[in-house]
């Protein structure tokens, strides 16, 4: 499988065979004129994934050969290339709807990766070696087979009525997962409610979820629906559900048994019908051997357990996952910032990310709020480390030369252990020759 087709239009002979080569050998298939009129003339009965173009051309300028290949390709990607840029150039390439601009001379590794981020975007295929095409399910995006295995999952169980539990650690997406069972059943036009039961006190948690009567409680001036009665015919998506206490607890048993429940103060019974979702960070079986949770409600909360993965065990979704809060935070800001720089790739993938999903979001925020640049670099993001982490490699006390050939053995470790070994595809986000790459594994005993 290739990665995409690509309409090069290049009229420097050296370069464009340059380029050529360079696309084929990272798994796309090219298609190549040296001017502008044969650029039209291979449009012609032709459909391209990428058009990458040169600005300055003989017969037919770039940017009219942009607007024909838009027009002839509307969801495709076009890169302008010039030797001559200025801001003028840049301003009017993209308002004919390029896509990217990038400045002659430009390393290929940057060409591949800058290529790679565009194309994961649109959810096209990769090359022999990648990890896939991006896929999505609700709002999770994914390319992992970790995911896929868990969307798989989701998305049977959509279908039912049984009671979901989703575990995993802080940030993996359990509340979007709820969110995308919901919008896969049949339930969808009905209301998704969601409670976390850890931000409530447990002396408003239980008016919180079933309501109260007018003068239950001081403060209660009037009747007041709780969740499960605004959530009929629905879905209620309950986060952390091990922290509620005992009380709550044996109300919930009752309502997952009975569907049914009274309002605090009240002594009329009122049916319900919910699905139940809910999410726990906790071992729940941990919870049960210490008496926090009851045995029943084990059992009844547990019908089909989904384990979500830490991005730690599904790094090949870092990338995407990157590009898609790049996008999600430049446009707002008024950034230009289009694309994450090769090393600051490989800086993403080298994290173990503690805080999963959620901290790769704040990070890329982060960055695309303080940068500069028209691409995230690697001091976008380190900026954003945590205070402290680096003690945490186990480096101190090493003379500086060691530690720092100790770092580059890591990261470079890391990055390969990513890829599956591959070199070719190390190097490209590393932003270095592969004869680089094998010159520095050699060095740090990486062979």
């Amino acid at each position: 499988m290739t990665r995409g087709r690509i309409l090069l239009v290049e009229d420097e002979p050296i370069l464009r065979y340059a380029l050529e080569n360079d696309l084929t050998e990272g798994g796309y298939q090219v298609t190549s004129a040296p001017d502008g009129a044969a650029g039209l003339h291979l449009m012609e009965g032709r459909s391209f994934d990428v058009g990458l173009l040169d600005l300055k051309l003989p017969k037919v300028d770039g940017l009219t050969l942009l607007e024909a290949f838009r027009k002839a390709n509307p969801a495709s990607v076009a890169i302008m290339m010039t030797a001559y840029g200025t801001v003028q150039s840049a301003v009017a390439a993209m308002k004919a709807g390029a896509t990217d601009f990038l400045m002659k001379p430009f390393a290929s590794e940057d060409l591949l990766t800058l290529l790679q981020g565009l194309l994961a975007q649109r959810g096209l295929p990769s090359p022999p070696g990648d990890s896939g095409p991006v896929r999505q399910f609700g709002e999770l995006l994914y390319v992992s087979e970790a995911m896929a295995r868990v969307v798989d999952l989701l998305a049977a169980v959509a279908q039912s009525t049984a009671t979901v539990l989703l575990q995993g650690e802080t940030g993996t997406g359990k509340e979007l997962a709820a969110r995308a069972i919901h919008q896969a059943s049949d339930r969808r036009g009905q209301p998704l409610i969601s409670v976390a039961c850890a931000a409530i006190p447990e002396t408003l948690l239980e008016a919180e979820l079933f309501g109260h009567e007018k003068g239950a409680f001081t403060g209660a001036i009037r009747e007041r629906k709780g969740r499960f009665e605004l959530a009929h015919r629905g879905t209620l998506f309950l986060d952390e559900v091990a922290d509620m206490g005992p009380a709550i607890q044996a109300k919930l048993m009752r309502v997952l048994q009975e569907k049914a429940f009274e309002r605090v103060g009240g002594t009329k019974t009122i049916k319900t019908d919910v699905r139940l979702i809910s999410a726990t960070r906790k071992r729940l079986e941990d919870e049960v051997l210490v008496g926090r949770l009851r045995e029943d409600l084990f059992y009844r909360l547990k019908v089909i357990p989904v384990v979500l993965p830490p991005l730690r065990d599904r790094k090949e979704d870092i990338l995407p996952l990157a590009e898609r809060f790049l996008g999600k935070y430049a446009r707002p800001l008024g950034k230009d910032v289009r694309t994450i720089a090769p090393e600051a790739c490989g800086y993403l993938l080298a994290h173990s990310w503690p805080g999963n999903v959620r901290e790769l979001e704040a990070s890329i925020q982060r960055a695309v709020t303080l940068t500069r640049n028209p691409m995230l670099t690697v001091e976008d993001l380190s900026a954003d480390a945590v205070p402290g982490r680096a003690s945490e490699s186990g480096l101190g006390g090493q003379r500086l030369p060691d530690a720092m050939r100790e770092t580059e053995r890591r990261y470079l470790g890391e990055v390969l252990r990513n890829v599956g070994g591959q070199k070719q595809r190390a190097a490209e986000i590393l932003g270095i020759s592969r004869k680089t790459l094998w010159k520095k594994m050699k060095q740090l005993g990486l062979e």
